[in-house]
């Protein structure tokens, strides 16, 4: 290998140490800067019905969703009360909350807005569904997650609430479709 075969070589060199060195950093920022290392699954129901006995959520059209029979129930974390409709999330912290539910009875020109309330306000949109502009009507499935922070005396209520639809509507109790689940993240 002649002098400018040494050279290129010696580039090569220099220039895989620099990746190997790069690398290490990128690998090692990413390890120390995101610290999420996994989740606790804090609460599972697949019975859901809507609840219509708490004011001002107490009408066919804007009531709150009942969490029914539950699969698990982590009391270190969660409470339940207010009729399986308020879930207290007792351990301060970040909490994914995550809603498959399949509604009915919906008309075909309103807006049905499903909310998740935190200490009785609006915190997050779930789902908007829109059925003047949608093609079907009748049945609507939603598949929505969110991140709520909890001081550790938060609660969360999730409201169903239909605009232009006084007959109102509500979950199909086809538990295949239903499910709310709630897992703590841990940092």
């Amino acid at each position: 290998m002649g002098k400018g075969g040494t050279v290129l070589g010696l580039i090569g060199i220099i220039l895989a140490a620099g990746s190997i060195g790069f690398t290490y950093i990128v690998w090692n920022g990413q390890n120390t800067s995101n610290n999420l290392t996994g989740t606790i699954v804090v609460g599972i129901w697949d019975e859901i019905d809507d609840n219509e006995d708490y004011a001002p959520y107490n009408l066919n059209d804007n009531w709150l969703f009942e969490f029914g029979a539950h699969n698990l129930s982590n009391t270190d974390y969660i409470s339940v009360s207010n009729t399986n409709t308020r879930i207290t999330l007792l351990k301060a912290g970040w909490y994914r909350i995550h809603l498959s539910v399949l509604l009915g009875d919906m008309d075909l020109s309103a807006d049905y807005y499903i909310t998740m309330l935190k200490d009785g306000d609006i915190e997050f949109y779930l789902e908007f569904y829109d059925t003047v502009s949608a093609s079907v009507g009748w049945y609507y499935t939603i598949d929505s997650s969110a991140f709520v922070y909890s001081n550790g005396t938060n609660y969360i209520e999730i409201n169903g609430y239909a605009s232009g639809d006084p007959d109102g509507f509500g979950i199909v109790s086809v538990n295949t479709n239903n499910q709310l689940t709630i897992e703590y993240v841990i940092l």
